[in-house]
């Protein structure tokens, strides 16, 4: 067992949310696991003398850091054999004894869920620790929002990890998953947002103030809503706006949402900025029929102190057991449900 220091973040913490707002009856199986919460405590790992690879494992020897796992059945993928490949198929390089390093990605955070709600919410519980570090940041994640976002935050420098390689650091600190990857932790992460939108607010463009917002997926390849055509009148009448974020930088898309008071989307990337919205605020989410698993953005939603709706679609599922899907959105019950969601804006 690789060995380590432990300094306590957060303890454990059980709570309730609130039942989806449009909760209707026989779908509570639907979300029983997200509205009663226990949450794991939390420490901060330091190390001395170990290596880390770029998808952000830590191992010292044949011994790797499973503490670091999104998931203890990744054990599977990242073990010894895992390891002795990255040994022989990488180089070393040998950090400068004098500096302290902070891990802070993992093998899933080069993508915007991943990275806004596993990887971000690591970086805040450890904000202050950071100031003094170095950050450790591999070279293919190279995306505008994972850059941007981390001008909210201040380091000693930042270390781009090349892919061929695998770093030896004499002083390593690593805080442990905040939670299991897509769960939240409303107190950690409602400080994240603190922190981002302080940042970000005095560099709003001021383009954005539409009230209602419905976020399309149209450009995307897939988990598209196949009848918008269809819904495109009714959101209209309804006043909301179609925004697509690929269009939009990524303070444009904080913006958007930001000012939004109600916004509706299919289950995606595309809803990780809600966790912009100001308490109040309402989202509506497009999900796959009979999901009780991927509960991320009500767990989002209610985090931030917005009110929670859904949609059950009927789902063209592409690849089981996978999220690559489309749906078909029922016009008649998205009206019911837009008629629920919206009320008078002062």
């Amino acid at each position: 067992m690789i060995q380590k220091l432990l300094h306590s973040i957060y303890p454990s913490k059980h709570f309730k949310r609130k039942s989806p707002a449009n909760l209707t009856r026989g779908d509570e199986p639907l979300f029983e696991k997200a509205i009663h919460v226990k949450l794991n405590a939390v420490d901060l790992f330091t190390y001395k003398n170990a290596c880390v690879t770029p998808e952000g494992i830590v191992f010292k020897g044949l011994s790797l850091d499973k503490d670091l796992l999104i998931y203890p059945k990744h054990n599977k993928i990242y073990n010894v054999i895992y390891l002795l490949s990255s040994l022989a198929k990488r180089k070393r390089i040998h950090l400068p004894k004098e500096n302290s390093y902070l891990l802070i990605f993992d093998y899933w955070s080069n993508s915007v869920f991943h990275w806004m709600c596993d990887a971000l919410p690591r970086l805040q519980a450890v904000k202050e620790q950071a100031k003094n570090c170095i950050l450790l940041l591999p070279e293919n994640f190279k995306y505008d929002y994972i850059h941007d976002s981390l001008k909210a935050f201040e380091f000693k420098d930042t270390y781009i990890m090349p892919l061929n390689a695998y770093l030896k650091c004499h002083n390593l600190i690593s805080p442990q998953q905040i939670t299991v990857s897509g769960e939240i932790r409303p107190d950690n992460f409602c400080a994240l947002r603190e922190s981002l939108l302080n940042h970000y607010i005095p560099l709003f463009p001021k383009k954005f103030a539409h009230k209602n917002i419905y976020i399309s997926r149209s450009k995307a390849k897939y988990r598209k809503v196949l009848n918008e055509e269809d819904l495109l009148p009714l959101l209209i009448k309804h006043k909301f706006e179609v925004v697509h974020f690929e269009d939009m930088t990524y303070v444009e898309q904080l913006e958007c949402c930001y000012n939004a008071i109600n916004v509706i989307s299919i289950h995606g990337a595309n809803l990780t900025n809600i966790a912009f919205m100001q308490a109040g605020g309402r989202v509506m989410e497009f999900r796959k029929e009979n999901d009780r698993d991927n509960n991320y953005f009500y767990a989002l939603a209610d985090s931030v102190g917005c009110e929670y709706y859904y949609q059950n679609c009927k789902t063209i599922d592409h690849v089981p057991g996978k999220n690559f899907f489309d749906l078909i959105v029922d016009p008649e019950l998205l009206e019911k449900n837009i008629q629920l969601m919206i009320k008078p804006v002062s």
